[in-house]
């Protein structure tokens, strides 16, 4: 695959030169942390040792286009967490972020897109429906709070959501400014008056320049968090960075989702 479509479904077991080793599962130093300019500062909880097992149920929902989703809900009450995936569709590398917050009471909902092969035609686009579809269900239930949480594609997704919709908070994880017919403008940055939390890689391009950007143009609260390294989306929960995005993300939504 070629230029962001590749990147957005990294393939597994394969090596790669040195500028895109991000698609790889590394080890990297401590994360650094904070804003520049006008964004207000972040600093993150300590860090968890031991998760508790949160209570888990597997549940299915339609789209508004007629395809049925499949999710799990971790943990309950009403202060709640959506959990968008990157373009590969993976859910593993959610969970333990997933059961850290069910642990610390919020209810988190974790979905698959829709399934559908090899073919990407309008990705961007049944990702952008299969997201409002998650939020609908969700706010079925008597919902006092609700945060995105997404990666790369899960991340587009969620700010594009968060454009004419109002949430208490967004998180982007290596999120391009835009793919296929998903596109953030920076008029469409500037109406996203929730707070945000932008993260990225150091040298995860074009996603660092994209993230750095996003948060440059968008309004406070906002914060980003910046890593060392190359790593891509979900990849950052491995090895030393794990520990300390997920507690970024606690903190983020203890803050936000009180």
């Amino acid at each position: 695959m070629h230029g962001l479509r590749w990147r957005l479904f990294p393939p597994c077991h394969r090596k790669f030169p040195a500028a895109v080793l991000f698609l790889v599962l590394l080890s990297s130093p401590s994360a650094c942390s904070g804003s520049s300019g006008s964004g207000s500062s972040f600093v993150p909880a300590a860090q968890p040792t031991i998760t508790p097992a949160a209570p888990a149920q597997e549940v299915r929902f339609s789209t508004a286009d007629g395809a049925t989703l499949s999710a799990t809900i971790y943990g309950q009450g009403t202060r709640a967490v959506i959990l968008s995936n990157e373009g590969d569709n993976n859910s593993i590398p959610w969970r333990p972020a997933a059961q850290l917050l069910a642990s610390h009471g919020y209810l988190v909902l974790h979905y698959a897109y829709r399934a559908r092969g090899a073919n990407l035609d309008q990705l961007a686009a049944h990702a952008l429906t299969d997201l409002h579809s998650a939020i609908a269900f969700l706010r079925a239930r008597p919902l006092a709070k609700l945060i995105l949480i997404g990666a790369s594609l899960g991340a587009l997704v969620s700010l594009k959501a968060a454009v004419a919709e109002r949430f208490d908070g967004v998180v982007a994880i290596s999120s391009p400014v835009g793919f296929q017919d998903i596109q953030l403008s920076d008029a469409d940055l500037q109406q996203i008056t929730a707070p945000k939390l932008f993260v990225t890689s150091e040298h995860n391009q074009p996603f660092a320049r994209d993230t750095l950007h996003m948060f440059d143009v968008s309004p406070e609260p906002k914060a980003k968090q910046v890593y060392p390294g190359d790593q891509h989306g979900t990849i950052l929960f491995s090895g030393a960075n794990g520990p300390a995005l997920r507690s970024s993300l606690l903190s983020f939504v203890q803050r936000y989702a009180a």
